[in-house]
């Protein structure tokens, strides 16, 4: 396993390890930046690995009081797009980006609120363009204090070890529902691998083709067998397809 640390770059807690270009991976909505190490770890050699925690997640910041603005803002995708532009602009060179499930989300968000000038190609797992009800459906809940408890329930059920507070899953629930991500897919102009698991079940395959179709010149890499969470179920294929001039 690489020799790692954890360290603020812009706002956020940050695992850093490896050489190389730099390789920023974001994790999705209940996770911490432990969910891309599988991944990550096959990449050291060659990448320097970027994985931040979002709020509410690690050493990360957590809403205090109305100080830090209103709580659905600060665990809201807009702000957490904000936070990984200022991560961008803090490392100061052009990067990959990779993210998983909700990290698609933010990062289509910050294509439209900030574009991509930090960017130079980009990797999407187990996205979509618009989630929640009927298909795409991470959480059923409807108001926050059921939210808190799906989430940590859920986190039981999955014996999660890492998992952000089920304060900010709420809130990131909300914001994420429904909201209509296409205009940052369509302002996409990188070189782009969109994976995408065959059964998944949270986010069905029919999302990632919608978006690989949204994204220009994209490559779509759809994996038979394998659901949600491709970071733990295929590492060392998604490793393969991120460094490889044509994904297979």
């Amino acid at each position: 396993m690489p020799t790692s640390s954890s360290s603020p770059l812009g706002s956020l807690d940050c695992r850093v390890f490896g050489r190389g270009r730099p390789l920023v991976l974001l994790h999705g909505i209940q996770g911490t930046a432990e969910a891309w190490m599988p991944v990550a770890q096959r990449l050291a050699a060659t990448h320097r690995c970027v994985l931040p925690n979002l709020p509410g997640r690690a050493a990360s910041p957590r809403w205090r009081t109305a100080d830090d603005g209103p709580i659905e803002r600060y665990y809201h995708l807009d702000h957490y797009a904000d936070l990984l532009h200022e991560l961008l602009q803090a490392i100061g060179q052009p990067v990959a980006l990779a993210g998983w499930s909700m990290g698609v989300s933010v990062i289509l968000r910050m294509a439209a609120l900030h574009g991509l000038d930090a960017v130079e190609r980009l990797v999407l797992v187990s996205g979509t363009m618009r989630a929640g009800p009927p298909e795409a459906t991470w959480f059923h809940a409807a108001d926050i204090e059921a939210l808190r408890t799906e989430a940590q329930q859920r986190a039981e059920r999955l014996g999660l070890t890492q998992v952000a507070d089920a304060e900010a899953v709420a809130w990131s629930w909300q914001s994420a529902r429904g909201l209509d991500l296409a205009v940052g897919a369509a302002r996409i102009q990188r070189p782009t691998l969109v994976v995408h698991g065959e059964t998944d079940d949270q986010c069905p395959l029919s999302h990632g083709r919608a978006l690989a179709d949204a994204v220009a010149g994209s490559h779509w890499l759809p994996l038979p067998g394998v659901g949600h969470n491709v970071l733990s179920a295929e590492p060392a294929r998604l490793a393969a397809a991120m460094t490889a001039e044509n994904p297979r």
